[in-house]
């Protein structure tokens, strides 16, 4: 203790303001008194007493010590009472800042302010349009959607239009050589399609001549109105009628090859699978007699320029490239050279697949025929080829040896004096 009394006497001879002074409980206020620090007996001649507190500390004070005085609802009441001059103040000085202001003068302008810009009028906010478009995610970008949406439109319309300039060479294919063709009869559609069919076929099982060619004029009526009825059972359609070019009925044969006309007129590539069996029952006709040339060239024509160019090359070359009968081979050349006028000279002569490899096989058998009017039918079809550059070296590739000089010969033959 005695150490701790030396260290500190130094501090309250200095700062004597800042020692602790000692608490009394019974004495809680009373009158100011001049305070004295504690230091040696020899120094305290030479401290001056600490001043008295100043009235304003004074006044405090005694505040504190009459509202401690007060009750509970004393106090309540005089907070009531601050609360509403407090209110009152305020309201005063709301209604100063709400009253306009008299216009000043600058002292450097004696034009007075401006007045404040008025506000724009409120607008009623309408109702705003919400589509019902799906919202995109926030990880797509708008140049990418829109980007996506164009190509997609793109080749939208490039499709249209593909599919458009395919219809109208299939249909300029189809139109413009058919028009050497003679129209066939428009006939009335059926009142009752199922039931028609269905009795065709057993009708055409009978041996009755009148009723067989009733039913072949159905069929017609079937292919050119009702060909979703007809298309399910057009197999065995084609081998009924196929069956009566066969009849020994001429009246039934004739009725039977104009009903395969109006089948490939009016089925068009439907009847593609049916274009072999048709060529190899047609063909034969045309060594039987004259009479069939007509009805039989006109169910020709109709199944080159309706079905697939190569399918009809294929079935005319298979029905009657080889047949025995010098009138077949003719009506097979000349059929021959309408497929290769449709399929053109470019296709012909590609060297792709087998068609090339079938063509100039075709071709030379049909120009080395013994038969001058054959031969005179494949010098037509060779014509339609001869400008093409690539001819003779296709020949060299697929004609056999033991034919190239000779076709070469005739080749030349076709270049400087083509056959019509």
């Amino acid at each position: 203790m005695v150490a701790m009394f030396d260290d500190m006497l130094p501090l309250a001879s200095l700062q004597p303001h800042l020692l602790t002074l000692p608490h009394d409980p019974t004495t809680r206020w009373g009158p100011p008194q001049p305070l004295h620090a504690s230091a040696a007996p020899g120094q305290r001649k030479l401290l001056a007493p600490i001043p008295p507190a100043s009235p304003h500390h004074q006044l405090q004070r005694s505040v504190r010590s009459t509202l401690r005085t007060l009750s509970v609802q004393q106090e309540r009441q005089a907070r009531k009472e601050l609360l509403q001059e407090v209110l009152e103040l305020a309201e005063e000085i709301d209604q100063t800042c709400q009253t306009p202001l008299a216009p000043r003068t600058l002292p450097f302008l004696n034009s007075p302010i401006a007045p404040a810009i008025p506000a724009p009028p409120k607008t009623t906010s309408h109702r705003q349009f919400q589509s019902r478009l799906p919202r995109l995610k926030n990880t797509i970008s708008l140049s990418g959607v829109t980007a996506v949406t164009g190509r997609q439109e793109e080749t939208r319309e490039h499709k249209e239009v593909k599919k458009r300039k395919v219809t109208e060479v299939r249909h300029t294919s189809k139109t413009q050589p058919a028009k050497n063709l003679p129209e066939l009869a428009k006939l009335r559609p059926l009142s009752c399609p199922e039931q028609a069919l269905l009795q065709a076929f057993t009708v055409l099982s009978d041996d009755d001549w009148g009723k067989k060619i009733e039913a072949l004029i159905s069929i017609r009526s079937l292919a050119q109105h009702h060909a979703n009825v007809l298309l399910p059972r057009l197999h065995d359609v084609c081998l009924a009628v196929n069956q009566e070019v066969k009849n020994l009925r001429s009246v039934v044969s004739h009725a039977a090859m104009v009903t395969l006309a109006h089948l490939f007129a009016h089925l068009g590539q439907d009847m593609d699978a049916e274009a072999e069996g048709a060529a190899r029952t047609l063909l034969p006709k045309a060594g039987e007699s004259s009479s069939f040339m007509k009805d039989m060239d006109l169910a020709l024509g109709y199944m080159v320029y309706n079905t697939n160019p190569i399918r009809s090359m294929n079935a005319l070359i298979n029905g009657g490239l080889s047949h025995k009968h010098t009138a077949v081979r003719k009506s097979t050349a000349r059929h021959l050279e309408k497929v290769t006028e449709v399929i053109g000279a470019a296709r012909l002569l590609s060297g792709k697949n087998d068609l090339t490899a079938r063509f100039i096989h075709t071709a030379s058998c049909l120009a080395l025929d013994n038969t001058l009017e054959v031969r005179n039918q494949a010098r037509n079809i060779l014509s339609v080829v001869a400008s093409h550059p690539d001819l003779i070296k296709m020949v060299e590739r697929f004609a056999p040896l033991s034919d190239q000089i000779r076709m070469k010969d005739f080749i030349n033959k076709c270049q400087k004096r083509p056959l019509r």
